[in-house]
């Protein structure tokens, strides 16, 4: 999976990073574990980093794997599990070619402020296959692709909570 994302702080800072993780999704648990590389976008500052969301506590721990630092925050948008039945058909879409292809079906989630465009498969697995949310304070914008899918979580541990992170408050 590849990530972007652009923030404006209350300061008027801009960050914003581009990242490549391998990316897992549980969704009996709840879970998404990611493990990959981070740039910051100005400086090119590298941060090798695992993050896991827990959508059952609404928590994000952010493990800094360089520094052995543990940041736990707070999901800035309510997680959804799939599409929820709120959500605005937008359009489909098909991924691949000849006999390897997926069918996406883009919506628009509305959540509280957030803004979400999900194209999610239509197979009935719900894979994320791209997202572009959006923020309006602190103004936000995310974008995802999924790439290299496989309907299956190759290493359970990558849900695992860091030690560093257990004690966080």
């Amino acid at each position: 999976m590849s990530t972007s994302s652009g923030v404006v702080l209350p300061d008027g800072k801009t960050i914003a990073t581009y990242g490549t993780y391998n990316f897992s999704y549980d969704v009996d648990r709840g879970m998404v574990g990611m493990q990959g590389v981070s740039f910051s976008i100005f400086d090119q500052q590298k941060s090798n980093l695992w993050i896991i969301e827990s959508m059952s506590d609404g928590k994000i721990y952010t493990y800094d794997r360089d520094s052995k630092q543990c940041y736990k925050s707070t999901m800035p948008i309510h997680p959804i599990t799939c599409i929820p039945d709120t959500a605005t058909y937008v359009r489909s879409v098909t991924y691949g070619y000849g006999d390897k292809q997926i069918i996406g079906d883009t919506w628009l989630v509305k959540i509280d402020d957030a803004i979400t465009y999900s194209t999610v498969s239509r197979d009935g697995l719900c894979v994320p296959l791209t997202g572009h949310s959006f923020l309006p304070n602190p103004a936000v914008t995310t974008a995802i692709t999924t790439t290299d899918f496989v309907p299956k979580i190759i290493d359970p541990t990558i849900f695992d909570i860091p030690d560093e992170c257990k004690n966080i408050v």
